[in-house]
C-alpha cells in the first residue's frame, strides 16, 4: 500500500488550505463572526475532499482502509458544504463524524501497513 501524499504542489497546497482554515477558524470565533465562521466551515469542506481525494488516487484496493478513509473524508466534506447551506446542527455533527471516521481509517491504513 502506497501512504504516500502524492506530488509536492498538492501537498504544499494542502497545507496552505490548513493553515489558512485554522487562521479563519481562530479569527471568526475570536471575533463572533458568523460570516468568518461560515467560511471557516467551507473550508473544513474543501479540505476534506482534497485529502479524500488524495488518498482515493493513491488507494491500490478498493476495499483497504485507505478507500474507507477516503470516502469517508469526502462525503464528511460534502456534508460540511450542506450544513452551511442549510445550517442543521445534524447536518454539522454527521460532517463531523464521518471526518473524524475517515481520520482514523487512514491512521488504521498507516498502523496496519508498517
Amino acid at each position: 500500500m502506497d501512504l504516500s501524499a502524492g506530488s509536492t504542489a498538492r501537498s504544499r497546497a494542502i497545507s496552505a488550505l490548513i493553515l489558512g482554515y485554522f487562521a479563519v477558524l481562530v479569527y471568526a470565533t475570536i471575533a463572533n463572526d458568523p460570516l468568518a465562521a461560515a467560511v471557516a466551515e467551507v473550508g473544513f469542506g474543501v479540505i476534506a475532499i482534497a485529502v479524500g481525494t488524495m488518498l482515493y488516487d493513491g488507494a491500490t484496493n478498493w476495499r483497504s482502509a485507505q478507500t474507507v478513509a477516503a470516502v469517508c473524508l469526502v462525503a464528511g466534506g460534502l456534508l460540511a458544504f450542506g450544513s452551511v447551506l442549510t445550517g442543521m446542527a445534524a447536518i454539522d455533527l454527521l460532517s463531523s463524524v464521518l471526518v473524524v471516521l475517515g481520520l482514523g481509517s487512514y491512521i488504521y491504513a498507516v498502523w496496519s501497513a508498517t
